[in-house]
């Protein structure tokens, strides 16, 4: 039996985490997911709700999804993290840097159809819940 994933979300736009949720669910996926808006609360959700992964929106009133990956690094370095932005023209450097800080990948949020692929390919890669 495929484990149930715990999915944290860092995005302050509900309807975009709604539709992240939506092409999981379509893709059969098994998920709990919290979603957190705010710094506190995701440093709160990484200790607490023990994620195993973490799907971050870049932009964000008062933090940054390059600020969520070093704490992700810091505190749950085993943990996948995708970075889910929406700012086509983000592409460029931010990228590479978040990638270069070990992010598993990105996705664009007017691309979500890669994010299933995107999460398939983070667990198939290694020992996470759904490789086995």
């Amino acid at each position: 039996m495929e484990k149930t994933l715990r999915i944290l979300i860092l995005e302050d736009v509900k309807s975009d985490a709604d539709l992240m949720e939506f092409e999981l669910v379509d893709a059969g996926f098994s998920f709990i997911a919290k979603r957190v808006m705010t710094e506190n609360a995701y440093l709160q959700g990484l200790e607490e709700f023990n994620p195993d992964l973490i799907l971050s929106d870049y932009h964000l009133p008062q933090y940054t999804g390059m600020l969520a990956l070093i704490e992700a690094k810091k505190r749950r370095p085993e943990v996948p993290f995708i970075l889910v932005t929406g700012a086509s023209g983000e592409i460029g450097e931010m990228l590479d840097a978040v990638l270069a800080r070990g992010a598993a990948g990105y996705v664009l949020k007017n691309r979500l159809e890669s994010l299933v692929p995107a999460v398939k390919k983070v667990f198939s890669l290694g020992s996470g819940p759904l490789s086995g």
